[in-house]
């Protein structure tokens, strides 16, 4: 989002500090939401990462931003994705350690923008965060548990709890990982980038966490022909990080019954409190009322938002009732379409 008008921001304060009531740390980041005519959702979807139990969601506020004395619009406050016991909780593996004996965090990125980064055999770009340079040991081994977890999900074992795929994640936060990205219909959230993964010693793959929700929740002119950006369709079930039509980690997954019975059970847990996020929509918009005006004033994206190539609905008001409409009905193509797996 660099080439945006309206930047995004990371700061850096000498001295950890809480801010807004929040954890205090140094690390924060500023979301511009700038391709987002709501400027909520990012705020949407984090709700629904408390609401599915995330092991971290970051915490954020709604601010209106100055820079040197000079307006510069709402943006969404936010907790940095880092290592820390406020945030991604884990022991890191150290340089002297064992590979199976320290924690690694892991980014899927398609653009392979950090120091040590791979593709695996299923086509999911990866990439290390945490620690930042592996040694090669540390590396292949990595590389290998992620090379067997994607044999198992092809292997005559694939269902067995032990040999097959469960064996190496940890289900729940991949089903939770599921319901979150197909509910929003997240363009990038198909195994393809902003999504996070983290192993600690001697334990499984697990979605720690989620991020970037700006193109999400029909705010994305450019999905495949045969999905479309409307409310019906599944995506993250059907459509490969590259965003062709095929088979996927989810894909594959939901070849066990187990697998799909026990999504079932939690989106059916979870569906009354989504359903909860409509007003929640409501609550953010009275929030934002006067601030989206100064910020709008300052940032005129009424016509287009660059490539992004999704067309102003005219008023805040009616974004935010569009946003509200996609949200609820895909709710209710998802409920009755998950539930018939």
């Amino acid at each position: 989002w660099l080439w945006y008008d309206k930047k995004p921001y990371r700061i850096k304060l000498d001295e950890k500090a809480s801010l807004l009531g929040m954890p205090a740390d140094k690390e924060w980041a500023l979301l511009a939401n700038y391709a987002d005519r709501t400027l909520m959702r990012n705020i949407v979807a984090l709700k629904i990462s408390e609401i599915c139990g995330f092991k971290w969601t970051p915490r954020l506020r709604s601010v209106e931003v100055y820079m040197n004395n000079e307006y510069q619009g709402v943006y969404t406050l936010c907790e940095h994705k880092k290592v820390s016991s406020d945030r991604v909780d884990i022991d890191v593996a150290e340089e002297t350690d064992a590979p199976q004996d320290g924690g690694y965090y892991l980014e899927i990125e398609e653009n392979q923008d950090e120091t040590t980064c791979w593709w695996t055999g299923m086509g999911v770009p990866m990439m290390f965060s945490e620690p930042e340079v592996p040694t090669p040991d540390q590396l292949e081994y990595v590389k290998k548990f992620f090379a067997d977890f994607e044999a198992s999900l092809y292997s005559d074992d694939l269902a067995d709890p032990i040999k097959g795929y469960a064996g190496y994640i940890d289900v729940d936060s991949f089903i939770n990982y599921y319901i979150i990205q197909e509910i929003t219909k997240n363009i990038d959230g198909n195994l393809r980038k902003s999504s996070f993964i983290t192993k600690e010693a001697g334990g499984k793959l697990e979605m720690y966490h989620v991020w970037d929700f700006d193109l999400t929740l029909g705010n994305c002119g450019y999905f495949d022909g045969s999905v479309g950006n409307g409310p019906e369709g599944f995506w993250i079930k059907d459509f490969t990080s590259g965003c062709w039509r095929g088979e996927n980690w989810f894909n594959r997954m939901m070849k066990d019954p187990a697998f799909t019975a026990k999504l079932k059970t939690r989106w059916n847990e979870l569906l009354p409190e989504l359903a909860t996020v409509t007003e929640f929509i409501d609550d953010q918009a009275l929030i934002l009322d006067k601030a989206q005006e100064r910020n709008f004033k300052k940032w005129n994206i009424a016509v287009s938002v660059d490539w992004v190539n999704f067309p102003s609905r005219g008023s805040y008001e009616k974004e935010v009732d569009y946003l509200r409409n996609f949200y609820r009905k895909r709710l209710e193509w998802l409920d009755k379409e998950i539930n018939r797996l």
